[in-house]
C-alpha cells in the first residue's frame, strides 16, 4: 500500500485560499483555526507552509491529532519536520506512534536526532526527563568569555531565542555553574567562565516529578532550570513554557480526577474511551447511592408518619455536599502546590472546623427559621437547625480528612475525592436530620 502524497493530493479551493493567509499568522493561531478540519485539509494547509512553521503548528495540536499526523503523513515530510522541532516537542509528537511507524520514521532521521528523541522517550512522561529539552548552551569552565561567545555562535542550537543562560560544565559534563548572557556581553572577555559564573545553581534531577518542578517555577519565577542525572551531569533543561503546559495539565487532571474521570480526557476523546474512563466511578457512585438510600430507609416509620420530612432531605444533602466540596477543593489544590506539610493538616482541620461551625450557625439558623415560618412548627425548625449545623461541621472534617487520608496511603488526593466527600456528607446529614426528627416526633409529637 502506497502512502498518500501530500504534494499531489487534490484539495478544495477553500483551504488553498486560506493557506496564503496562514503564512502571515502565528503558529498557535494557525493551529487553533485548523485543528478541527479534516486530516486532508490540514495536510493541504501544511503543503503551503515551511517545514519550520509546520513543526511549530503541530506542537500546538492536541496529542491525539499529533499522533494521527505522524501516522498518516508521508515519511519524507515527517523526516523534514521532526528535525525542526525542539527535542522535547519531537519526543511528544512521536510518543504514541505505533512501533512499526516509529521505526520507519527513525530510519529517516539523522543519527543525532534519533539518539536525542529515543533518550527522552525512555523517561516517564511526568518526570523532568520527560518534559526537558536536550538543547542547551553549555561551555567548558576553562574557556575565556571570548572563546565562550565563539562557541555559542558555532552552536547549532543558537537559534533558540528562549536561552538567557549558558551552563558551565567540567570536562566530564558535570554542572558547575551558570553564565548570564549579559556577562558575555559586558564583562572582560579575557576572564574565564569559572571566574565569572554563578556557582550556586539550582538544578533538578532527571527523575523529579513534573508537579514538583512546576512548584519551583511558581515559587521562584525561574525562566529555565538545568536537569542533571544521578551523577550531576547536565542532560537538558526545563523551560517555563514546558512548565505552563504542566500546570495546565495538572490542574485539569486534578479537576477531572476529583469527579472520577481519568485525568487525560478532553473534548476530542472518543466516546468509547470516555465511557471506559467514567463508567467505573459511576458504578462506585451507584453503590454509595444505595448506602445513602439504606440510611434513609432506617427511618421509614418517621417518614411515613411525617412525610414533610422528605422535603428537607435535598436541602440537607445539597448544603452539606457543597460545603464539603468547598473545603475539598482548597485542600486538594494546596496539597498539589505543596502548601500543606505533614503536620500542618491539624491546623487546617481546626481552621475548617471553625469555618464550618460559623457557616453552620448562619445557614442552619436561616434554614431553621424558614422551616418554622413555612410550617409553623418551631420544633421542626430546631431539628433543621441542629442537623444543618452538625452536617456543616462534618462536611469540613470530610473535606480535610478524605484527601489527607488518601495522601497518607500514597493515593492521589484528587482521586474521586468529591464522590467520597459527598457520600459522607449525605449519609451523616440524612442520619442526623432523621434521627433528630424521630426524637422530636416521639418527644414533642412533631
Amino acid at each position: 500500500m502506497t502512502e498518500p502524497d501530500d504534494d499531489n493530493m487534490a484539495g478544495s479551493g477553500a483551504p488553498s485560499l486560506r493557506s496564503n493567509r496562514f503564512k502571515e499568522m502565528h503558529p498557535s493561531d494557525i493551529a487553533a483555526e485548523i485543528e478541527n478540519l479534516g486530516l486532508d485539509e490540514i495536510r493541504e494547509v501544511f503543503r503551503a507552509l515551511s517545514d519550520e512553521v509546520t513543526a511549530d503548528v503541530i506542537t500546538e495540536f492536541p496529542q491525539d491529532l499529533q499522533t494521527e499526523l505522524m501516522e498518516k503523513m508521508r515519511l519524507t515530510r515527517v523526516s523534514e519536520i521532526i528535525p525542526e522541532m525542539l527535542s522535547d516537542d519531537a519526543a511528544d509528537a512521536l510518543s504514541d506512534v505505533s512501533p512499526e511507524r516509529l521505526h520507519k520514521i527513525m530510519e529517516q532521521l539523522p543519527e543525532e536526532e534519533v539518539e536525542e528523541i529515543s533518550n527522552l522517550m525512555e523517561y516517564p512522561e511526568d518526570s523532568a526527563g520527560g518534559i526537558m529539552q536536550k538543547e542547551v548552551h553549555a561551555i567548558h569552565e576553562t574557556l575565556t568569555l571570548a572563546e565562550a561567545r565563539e562557541a555559542i555562535r558555532r552552536d547549532e542550537d543558537q537559534e533558540d531565542v528562549s536561552a538567557i543562560y549558558v551552563y558551565v560544565t567540567d570536562k566530564t559534563g558535570h554542572l558547575k555553574g551558570v553564565l548570564r548572557l549579559r556577562d558575555l556581553l559586558f564583562r572582560d572577555l579575557r576572564l574565564t567562565a569559572n571566574q565569572v559564573m554563578i556557582t550556586e545553581v539550582r538544578s533538578v534531577s532527571v527523575m523529579a516529578d513534573q508537579e514538583e518542578i512546576a512548584n519551583l517555577f511558581q515559587k521562584y519565577n525561574y525562566s529555565s532550570l538545568p536537569v542533571v542525572d544521578d551523577q550531576g551531569i547536565l542532560v537538558g533543561r526545563v523551560t517555563s513554557d514546558d512548565v505552563l503546559d504542566v500546570i495546565q495539565e495538572e490542574a485539569t487532571e486534578d479537576m477531572q480526577r476529583m469527579v472520577g474521570i481519568s485525568g487525560d480526557e478532553s473534548v476530542f476523546t472518543s466516546w468509547p474511551q470516555s465511557v471506559r474512563n467514567r463508567l467505573p466511578w459511576l458504578c462506585v457512585n451507584l453503590c454509595t447511592g444505595f448506602c445513602i438510600a439504606w440510611v434513609v430507609s432506617l427511618f421509614e416509620p418517621a417518614l411515613e408518619q411525617y412525610a414533610i420530612l422528605a422535603f428537607f432531605l435535598p436541602i440537607v444533602g445539597l448544603l452539606g455536599g457543597n460545603a464539603g466540596n468547598q473545603t475539598l477543593t482548597i485542600v486538594v489544590r494546596s496539597l498539589a502546590l505543596g502548601e500543606i506539610e505533614n503536620k500542618e493538616w491539624k491546623q487546617l482541620l481546626i481552621k475548617e472546623l471553625f469555618t464550618g461551625g460559623i457557616n453552620g450557625l448562619v445557614i442552619g439558623g436561616l434554614a431553621g427559621l424558614a422551616s418554622w415560618l413555612w410550617l409553623g412548627k418551631p420544633v421542626l425548625g430546631a431539628v433543621v437547625f441542629a442537623a444543618m449545623l452538625l452536617n456543616m461541621i462534618a462536611s469540613a472534617v470530610a473535606g480535610v480528612m478524605v484527601p489527607i487520608s488518601l495522601r497518607a496511603f500514597k493515593v492521589d488526593p484528587a482521586l474521586a475525592s468529591s464522590i467520597m466527600v459527598t457520600t459522607a456528607t449525605d449519609i451523616i446529614g440524612f442520619f442526623l436530620f432523621l434521627s433528630f426528627a424521630t426524637i422530636a416526633i416521639s418527644a414533642f409529637s412533631l
